[in-house]
This record gives structure tokens, sequence and C-alpha cells, in this order.
């Protein structure tokens, strides 16, 4: 038999290498349980200032997790961290939270995590009586029927505060129009790149890209997905210090960061 270990199949001996680091730094933040700095994203101080403005008016909230493409992923994890806030913040303060779940195949796996999560913190504000399972329905399986149904919800229930992140594909510029014709304040966030420059014009407040991931990480304070967003922006440095690194060798005709990247 033939043991092959698949970075080495693929002669990629570097991405090996980063592997190995990005193991023992997210370990050792683990181990010393050292909690790194995240700071705060603007997006979350725009959510308490949506929840004030639903408060006000007496009106709804609507949240959406995104249509988690594949399950329970990296993106999903932050999505949900921000959820839990968002229900947090309505079981202080008295409002009706709407959950449109569903939008692939995969989001059925997200239904009951995300009705759990809802109803663990109207418990925790001491107000589980006010939790509805019937606010948190699965609307669909297929992309664009889901999103048929979150915005037929807009048009019914008049949200102050319309909060879509996780993973949002082409149907988040849909949501994002019908979500402001319905009057409702849009905090959006996509790890879809395609999204971003759109979402920007329609919503009040976005959060680019891994932004979402680190407010997340910011509300939840779970040592490991801030273990993990730390590893990310040093291996992002380290990356950044190679490829200087290698403009300047190649400056003084030397290739050898090339080579040792190709290898």
């Amino acid at each position: 038999m033939v043991v092959r270990i698949y970075p080495f199949i693929q002669e990629r001996l570097s991405g090996l290498l980063l592997l190995i680091a990005m193991f023992i730094i997210t370990f050792y933040y683990m181990r010393r349980g050292r909690l790194p700095y995240i700071r705060r994203v603007p997006a979350l101080d725009a959510i308490e200032e949506g929840i004030g403005r639903a408060t006000e008016m007496g009106r709804p909230v609507i949240a959406s997790p995104g249509i988690a493409v594949s399950g329970i992923d990296y993106w999903t994890v932050g999505a949900l961290g921000i959820l839990a806030h968002v229900a947090r913040l309505c079981a202080r303060n008295g409002l009706r939270l709407l959950v449109p779940l569903g939008g692939s195949e995969q989001s059925y796996t997200l239904v009951e995590v995300a009705r759990d999560l809802v109803e663990s913190q109207y418990r925790l504000e001491g107000v589980p009586e006010r939790f509805d399972i019937n606010d948190l329905p699965f609307l669909s399986g297929r992309q664009f029927a889901w999103a048929t149904g979150y915005v037929g919800m807009l048009m019914r229930e008049r949200p102050a505060l319309n909060v879509m992140v996780g993973l949002q594909w082409g149907s988040a510029m849909y949501i994002a129009e019908v979500s402001h014709e319905a009057g409702a304040f849009t905090i959006s966030g996509s790890t879809y790149l395609s999204n971003i420059a759109c979402l920007a014009v329609s919503s009040e407040y976005v959060t680019i890209g891994e932004e979402m991931v680190a407010a997340g990480a910011y509300l939840s304070r779970d040592p490991v997905q801030l273990a993990s967003i730390r590893t990310q922006d040093i291996i992002k440095a380290l990356m950044i210090a190679i490829l200087i690194l290698g403009i300047i060798a190649l400056g003084l005709g030397s290739d050898i960061v090339k080579l040792i990247l190709s290898t």
C-alpha cells in the first residue's frame, strides 16, 4: 500500500508549511486561553441603532443567517453569532423577531440550530413566552423560492430593521431592494464579492467579507472563533511579508522566493 500525502503529491510544500503554522498559532491561543483583540465592526452599532428604531416605531425585526449552501460553515457560524445578538436585543426590548430560514438544500441543518439559538436568547433574557417558533419558518430549499417568501414577509410585516448576513447569493439584491421599498433599515453582509458593491448602495450598512465573521467572533467571544480570526491575520501578514521579500529579491536578480513558493 502506498501512502500519499496531498501537499507532497501536488508539490505544494509551502502550502503544507503554511497549514502547520496555522495549526501551531491556533493551538497556542487555545492552550493559553488568551483572547485576541477584535475591533468592533461599525455594523454592530448600526444593529443597535436599528433595534432602537424598531422599539420606537413598535414594528418587528427580520434577520437572516443566510442560505448556508455548505451547511454550517465558517461564514454561517459568524452569521449565527450576529443572529444571537439581534435575538437578545429583541427579547430585551420586547420586539417580535422574524427569521426566514432556507435557501438551499443544505440549509435544513441550519433550521434547528437557528431556532434553538433564538429560543435560548429569549430564555436568557427571562421572556421565554415571547418566543414563537412560527416566526422562524423554513420557507424553501431553493434560493429564489426562499427569497420570494422572504420579500413576502417584508411586505406583509413591514419590519423596522432587516439584518441579512451569512452566505447571500444573487437573491440578496432582490431582497435588499424590496427591504428598502418596505421602509426597513437594512444591514447586509455577504461573502459573495460580486454582491458587495450592489448591497452597498441598497443598504444602510454593509459588512464586507470577513468583517461579518469578525463581528460574529466579537459578539460570541468564542475562543475558537477569536483564535481563528487572529490566525488568519497573522497568516495574511506573513504572506504580505513574503510578497515584499520576493519583490526585493527579484529586484536584486534572485528568484529564490519564487522557487520556494512554487515547489
